[in-house]
């Protein structure tokens, strides 16, 4: 019996423990659909470093079903800030795009960074971590690093026909071009050659670099990438456009209404004969070329600066976008530098021996090129009071503060006075503990009642510098919550924001983007109070610009100011570098008369400032109170306060919106008509020194020696040609035991206008005189302005420094020719 229940006994045990093996083959032979298989720094630079990059990846599909996939990326040792992308995979396919990932932390190797990768499957609404084969739970690798120095990257086409160097594969003219001026101006040999393909479609990813040079037309298809390079240049970035080889049709996309350049033609060059332009026009070089150079002729835009010319044509010229440059060069590369011969020994690049040498012409444009940086005398920084302000709240004053503890105190003294000759000496125990309770409940009442008085509230104070018909917005952005808790922030325009992370150490959040211009920071959790971050955008507006003339009661004009309302507090600044008031009208108009002249350290008319006028001159005071940055250096422009169309960040929760601008407007002089009275108020009219016959930078300041110094006042074009009337030459000079003396320079000689020992009360010097009012060619007028020999009431010599604070000059007089 035993043997026939064997049989059956075996086969249902093989059934059974058939049937318990299956989940464990199944689970054996399950494959994975998600494969991340790469993550890369990319784009315009492959290295990681201390600024923010652009890291590509690619996520395969091999799954029958569309998957919707989040990467997220951290660097070692910070787990607690992650980059994310979330990206749609379709089936069978694979996905390459991009996620933007902050600066690269100190660490000690100097080669190569580690990173670490999670890769998520969130299909159907999921969060499913898709582990790495084996038992980690993430996947690292290394990145290579390289340390921040000035970069440059070269985007050109593909040229099989490229120059060789010391047997190494062809190379683009471009590429050499850039080595050249990198050699010649100490850097390394290190150029990123941009690969054809995928490239950042927000102006963050070209951060990593000082000069994008463009040297193709390959950036003709991708639209994108034409956008985020203008957008990065509108903030800051130098583009090199190699006019040679780039079509003016890809011109005319890529600069968009800002092109504002006649091509005439194209010519082939044996003999090249490079001027230093205007600043130096005496000097040239002449080279003869057995391949000839291809050279384009244009004629830029009246606002372009000229460096550099080749038989009176602009062979470079510079460029001004927003808080950025665009550098043209239309001679081709060969005409800049010339082959490297025995007597100039071996190239300073190991890898590259045979490098041509640079003219001198190639080392001014490398000096324009890759200018140190500046710094920014209004960093985002600079609105914290002024934002704090617009946001209204505010802790308990001190006065309040003392007042309580104050009352505290005096409140123990006599209730202890008291009880000290009471019959019951035995409360004093508890009477001041009680007492200090009560203080510091009225203390944590009001601070309570002061922070909740102010609603959530999300707040930006930005400076706008219009280019064409987009504007570069960079600011101070701040969030209010009256109570501790998480928050999401994000952009749906492309904003970038780097938010004040004090305090949030060690507290995982996660930047995650979604779409080119789309991203929100995930498990981000806030105390209460204002959280502030600096920022920028770029925000498509309406051609922003003031116009006006001059007229007999002075400049008057109309602004276009865009989506911007409420102008306010405004200021005109020139070349002169001496801001003027501006009467705004209830419209668009605005004015400025010679009454409109500001004293010396104030920049909003009026006795009597509001607090919020009082912030935004002190804004004012940083900017203009010193050097001017590049972005108002040799322009004309009206700067006004105004209402923000809002802010371009979102946030969760229900608030208010305050924002807040400073903008920057171009200032266009139109002209005035022939034969009309003019008057030019101070503040429109530049200066420069005259010294030996070449214009510098005037002398403003000095010790023990003497100063005899020849000023030229360039009158505004608009009005030229002129004949004056009459001019005021109004200036502060603290000169303690110093002769002091103004002349005209008339054809006979100096013509005195002012002498006075120590003056102690500004100069305003009234010039009648026609022969020191006559303009040399190109309406300059000119005076000597003399500082003498130190002196004191016994004839001894004193080292007391002379200084002067301020100069401008007003003219009025008729437009047109003399009769």
């Amino acid at each position: 019996m035993s043997r026939s229940r064997s049989p059956i006994a075996i086969a249902v045990l093989f059934i059974l423990f058939g049937w318990g093996l299956l989940p464990v083959r199944g689970q054996e032979q399950t494959v994975e659909p998600l494969e991340l298989q790469r993550m890369i720094p990319g784009g315009v630079r492959t290295t990681a470093t201390e600024s923010s990059g652009n890291y590509e990846f690619t996520v395969f599909n091999r799954g029958s079903t569309p998957r919707e996939v989040r990467v997220a990326v951290f660097f070692a040792g910070r787990p607690d800030v992650q980059y994310a992308r979330d990206v749609w995979v379709p089936a069978h396919a694979s996905a390459t795009t991009w996620v933007p990932v902050g600066p690269a932390p100190e660490q000690a190797s100097k080669g190569g960074r580690e990173i670490h990768t999670l890769l998520y499957d969130r299909t159907g609404g999921g969060n499913r971590q898709v582990l790495p084969p084996g038992e980690a739970r993430e996947r690292t690798r290394p990145v290579p690093y390289r340390k921040r120095e000035p970069t440059t990257a070269v985007l050109a086409d593909p040229e099989p026909e490229g120059e060789r160097y010391s047997g190494r594969e062809p190379t683009s003219p471009a590429v050499v071009f850039t080595r050249v001026i990198r050699q010649g101006l100490g850097y390394s040999d290190h150029v990123q050659i941009v690969p054809s393909g995928l490239l950042p479609t927000y102006a963050e990813g070209f951060d990593g670099v000082d000069v994008l040079v463009l040297a193709g037309n390959g950036l003709a298809a991708d639209p994108a990438g034409q956008t985020a390079i203008r957008r990065w240049v509108q903030h800051g970035g130098t583009l090199w456009l190699h006019l040679d080889r780039i079509s003016p049709e890809l011109l005319a996309t890529l600069l968009g209404d800002d092109l504002d350049i006649g091509f005439v033609d194209r010519v082939r060059l044996t003999s090249i004969r490079i001027a230093a332009g205007e600043q130096n026009p005496d000097r040239s070089s002449l080279r003869e070329v057995e391949e000839p150079v291809e050279f384009v002729r244009v004629v830029p835009a009246s606002a372009d600066r000229v460096i550099h010319t080749v038989n009176g044509w602009p062979a470079s010229f510079v460029r001004d976008l927003g808080k950025g440059r665009v550098v043209f060069t239309t001679l081709g590369p060969w005409g800049w530098y010339t082959p490297r011969t025995a007597r100039d020994g071996r190239s300073p690049f190991d890898h590259f021996p045979d490098l041509p040498v640079g003219s001198a012409a190639s080392l001014e444009l490398g000096g324009v090129l890759l200018r140190p940086p500046e710094k920014d005398p209004l960093p985002p920084e600079a609105f914290g009071p002024l934002l704090r302000q617009e946001i209204g709240y505010a802790v308990i004053g001190l006065e309040t503060a003392a007042a309580i503890l104050g009352g505290f105190v005096f409140a123990l003294l006599g209730v202890g006075i008291g009880l000290r000759r009471s019959r019951r000496p035995e409360l004093i125990g508890w009477v001041g503990p009680a007492a200090a309770v009560a203080a510091g409940a009225l203390l944590v009442g009001l601070g309570e009642r002061s922070r909740r008085a102010v609603p959530p509230t999300v707040a930006t104070a930005e400076l706008v510098v219009p280019a064409g018909e987009e504007a570069a917005i960079t600011g101070l952005f701040a969030v209010y919550q009256p109570a501790s808790g998480p928050i999401a922030i994000g952009s749906r325009e492309g904003a970038a924001l780097e938010l004040d992370a004090a305090g949030l150490e060690g507290k995982t959040r996660r930047r995650v983007q979604s779409d080119s211009d789309v991203w929100e920071w995930e498990g981000l959790s806030l105390p209460a109070g204002i959280r502030t971050g600096s920022f920028r955008c770029t925000r498509r507006v309406d051609r922003m610009q003031a116009t006006g003339r001059f007229g007999p009661d002075g400049f008057e004009g109309r602004l276009a100011a865009g989506p911007y309302t409420n102008l306010a507090d405004a200021v005109i600044v020139t070349a002169a570098h001496e801001p003027v008031a501006v009467r705004l009208g209830l419209d668009v108009g605005f004015a400025v008369g010679t009454g409109d002249a500001l004293p010396a350290g104030a920049y909003l008319a009026g006795s009597i400032l509001s607090d919020r006028q009082q912030q935004r001159q002190e804004v004012y005071r940083q900017l203009l109170s010193g050097p001017l940055p590049p972005y108002l250096r040799n322009r004309n422009a009206l700067l006004a306060w105004a209402d923000a169309p809002g802010v371009p960040f979102i946030a969760a929760g229900d608030g208010r919106v305050v924002a807040t601008a400073l903008l920057a407007l171009p200032l266009e002089y139109e002209p005035s008509p022939s034969d009309s009275s003019v008057v030019v108020p101070r503040g429109f009219i530049p200066y420069r020194r005259i010294l030996d016959g070449r214009s510098t930078a005037p002398t403003m300041s000095g010790a023990s020696s003497p100063l005899d110094m020849r000023l030229r006042f360039q009158l505004p074009s608009s009005i030229l040609p002129f004949h004056g009337g009459r001019a005021t030459l109004v200036a502060r000079v603290r000169a303690p035991w110093r002769q002091v003396a103004v002349a005209g320079v008339g054809d006979g000689g100096p013509i005195p206008l002012y002498e006075m020992v120590g003056p102690v009360e500004p100069i305003r010097i009234e010039i009648a005189d026609e022969r020191a009012l006559r303009t040399d060619s190109g309406g300059g007028l000119l005076l000597d302005l003399v500082i003498g020999a130190p002196m004191t009431p016994g004839g001894n010599s004193d080292e007391s420094e002379w200084v002067i604070e301020s100069l401008g000059l007003e003219v009025v007089g008729r437009t047109g020719p003399a009769r």
